[in-house]
C-alpha cells in the first residue's frame, strides 16, 4: 500500500483537527462500482467525514446531478463533463481514473460476417450521441476511409443495444465494459477496440458550490480511490465476485472486465488536458458543442497534491 507523504499527513492533521466531523460527501456512483471496492479494499475505515453513496445506472444522470448540485462528486467518463462544463456547469475535475483502451470497442454478433471497420459501411449499428461509442464509431470509419454517416444508426443505450444485438436486430454496436464482455461471454466479439483512437478517461468531477469547505475531504478521498484501485488490480477475484454478488450479475463477465481495464487513479497531467482537448473538439464535429470550448479551466490541479504519480502501468 502507497504510504501517504508527509505533507498530506499534515494535511489531513490540520484537516482532522478542525470540523471535518461535520463534512459529508454526496458521491455518485455507477452500479456499485466504486463504493464496492473502496469497502473491500479497507478504504472506508476510519473515515474523519462521512459518505453517502448515491447509485446511478449510467453517466449522463450522474452529471446531470452535479450540475443541479445534488451530488458533491462523480465518477463519470469525460465526454458528457466537457459537454456540461462547455455549457458553464459548476464543476471542476480533481483526479482522472484510466483504464487500457481494450474494454472500449465497437462489438458484431456471434454469427456476423463483418470482419473489418469497412464493412460497417450500410451495416445497422448503435451508438449513443455525445458518447464515447459516437467518437470510437467516427474515429474508428474516418481511419478506415469512410464517412461518418457510412453505418445507419439507431440511438441506443448501452443496454438497449445489446439487448437488440443479441436479438440479430442490429449488426453492431460501440460501448464499454462491461458490454463488451457481456457480448463475448453470448459469442460476439471485438472489431475494434480503442487503442490510438481515442483517450477515454475517466473523470473524478466536483460541484463547485461546496468545493472549498470541502476540498480537503475531497483530497482525501481521491487518495484513496487511488490506493483502493491499486488494491483492485492485486485481487480481480475478490473484486470481480463481490460486484457481481452486487449487482446480480455473472462473476465471470466482472473478472473479464476488470482484467481487461486494469484500472488507476493518475494526477491532473498535461497529457489530461491534451486528451480532454481532443474530446472537446470532437464534440464540436459531432454537433454536441455549437462552438470550440477550451478545456485548460476545467482542471483543478491542486488536487494534485493527494495523489502519487501514476504507475507504470499508465505508461503502456
Amino acid at each position: 500500500m502507497i504510504k501517504p507523504t508527509l505533507a498530506l499527513m499534515s494535511l489531513l492533521s490540520l484537516f482532522l483537527s478542525s470540523s471535518a466531523q461535520a463534512v459529508t460527501l454526496t458521491i455518485g456512483d455507477q452500479f456499485y462500482y466504486s463504493s464496492t471496492l473502496l469497502e473491500l479494499a479497507g478504504e472506508l475505515k476510519d473515515l474523519p467525514y462521512e459518505i453517502h453513496w448515491k447509485r446511478f445506472n449510467a453517466g449522463g444522470p450522474v452529471v446531470e446531478a452535479l450540475n443541479v448540485g445534488s451530488i458533491d462528486v462523480g465518477i463519470v467518463g469525460d465526454t458528457p463533463v466537457i459537454a456540461l462544463a462547455a455549457r458553464g456547469g459548476p464543476i471542476k475535475v480533481v483526479a482522472v481514473t484510466r483504464s487500457r483502451p481494450d474494454g472500449i470497442a465497437i462489438v458484431v454478433g456471434k454469427d456476423s460476417d463483418i470482419r473489418t471497420v469497412a464493412d460497417l459501411a450500410g451495416k445497422r449499428m448503435a451508438i449513443w450521441k455525445g458518447s464515447w461509442s459516437q467518437q470510437l464509431t467516427y474515429s474508428a470509419l474516418e481511419q478506415a476511409g469512410l464517412p461518418s454517416n457510412a453505418p445507419r444508426y439507431s440511438y441506443l443505450m448501452p443496454t438497449e443495444a445489446i439487448a437488440a444485438l443479441s436479438e440479430g436486430k442490429l449488426d453492431a454496436t460501440a460501448t464499454w465494459e462491461p458490454y463488451v464482455s457481456m457480448v463475448e461471454r453470448q459469442g460476439g466479439r471485438i472489431l475494434r477496440n480503442a487503442k490510438d483512437l481515442m483517450p477515454a478517461p475517466i473523470y473524478v468531477v466536483a460541484n463547485t458550490t461546496h468545493l472549498e469547505e470541502n476540498r480537503a475531504a475531497i483530497g482525501d478521498f481521491i487518495a484513496r480511490l487511488q490506493r483502493a484501485r491499486d488494491w483492485s488490480r492485486q485481487h480481480i477475484e475478490v473484486y470481480a465476485q463481490a460486484w457481481a454478488k452486487k449487482n446480480n450479475s455473472d462473476p465471470a463477465i466482472a473478472e473479464s472486465w476488470f482484467r481487461r481495464d486494469a484500472t488507476w487513479v493518475e494526477p491532473i497531467s498535461p497529457q489530461t488536458l491534451k486528451d480532454g482537448q481532443q474530446t472537446a473538439d470532437f464534440l464540436v464535429r459531432a454537433g454536441v458543442l455549437s462552438t470550440p470550448y477550451e478545456v485548460t479551466p476545467l482542471y483543478d490541479q491542486s488536487f494534485n497534491r493527494y495523489l502519487q504519480p501514476h504507475p507504470s502501468e499508465a505508461s503502456r
